[in-house]
C-alpha cells in the first residue's frame, strides 16, 4: 500500500512541475490573457476588498497584538488595498498563482520525501522546490515577451515553504494521533 501511494505521490508531483513548466513556456501575450481571464473571476471579491470593510477589518484584528506586529499587519493591509486600489491587481493574481502553485508542490514533494522510519524531511523536499523554482524562471527567458525575476524565485520558495510546513505539521500530527492511539503493550518481568 505504501508503494502504491508513493507512485501516486510522484505523479502527482510530476503533474504539478508539468503544470508550473508548461505555464512557464507560454509566451508573455498569452500569458497576460490568463491573468486577466482568472481577474475577471475573482472580481467580484476584489470590489469587496476594495469596499475598505476587509481593510478595517484586518486593522481591527491586528490592533490585538503587540505594536510592532501591529504596524507591520496594517502596513501589509494597507499595501494589498493599494495594489487593489490602482488596479493592479494582475500584478497580485500572477504572483498569488506563482504562490500557491509551489505551495501545492511543496505540500507534495513534503509528502513523498517521508523517511522509511515516517520521520519527515525538511531540507531536502525544500531544496527540490529551490531547485523547481529556478528552472522555472530559467523556462521563462527563453519565452517570449517574459523574463527570468529573483522576486518570483522567492514568492515560489515561500509557498513550497508553507506548503512544506503544513505537510509537515499533517504528519506530526498523525504521528501522535497514532502513537497515542496505539494499544499499550506491558512486557512481563
Amino acid at each position: 500500500m505504501k508503494k502504491i501511494s508513493q507512485k501516486i505521490l510522484a505523479v502527482s508531483v510530476i503533474l504539478t512541475l508539468t503544470f508550473i513548466w508548461v505555464n512557464s513556456m507560454l509566451p508573455g501575450d498569452l500569458s497576460g490573457r490568463e491573468s486577466q481571464w482568472v481577474l475577471r473571476l475573482v472580481e467580484p471579491l476584489l470590489d469587496y476588498v476594495r469596499s475598505g470593510q476587509v481593510r478595517q477589518a484586518m486593522i481591527r484584528f491586528a490592533l490585538r497584538f503587540p505594536d510592532r506586529l501591529s504596524e507591520t499587519l496594517i502596513r501589509f493591509a494597507s499595501a494589498v488595498e493599494d495594489h487593489l486600489l490602482s488596479r493592479d491587481a494582475s500584478f497580485l493574481v500572477r504572483k498569488a498563482a506563482h504562490f500557491s502553485e509551489y505551495a501545492l508542490l511543496g505540500y507534495l514533494v513534503g509528502l513523498l520525501c517521508v523517511r522509511r522510519d515516517g520521520r519527515s524531511r525538511f531540507f531536502l523536499p525544500e531544496a527540490a522546490c529551490l531547485a523547481a523554482a529556478l528552472i522555472d524562471e530559467g523556462i521563462q527567458l527563453f519565452s517570449a515577451g517574459r523574463a527570468a525575476q529573483l522576486r518570483d524565485v522567492c514568492i515560489d520558495l515561500s509557498g513550497a515553504t508553507l506548503g512544506l510546513t503544513v505537510a509537515l505539521v499533517l504528519l506530526g500530527a498523525v504521528r501522535v494521533f497514532l502513537r497515542v492511539s496505539a494499544p499499550k503493550t506491558w512486557e512481563s518481568s
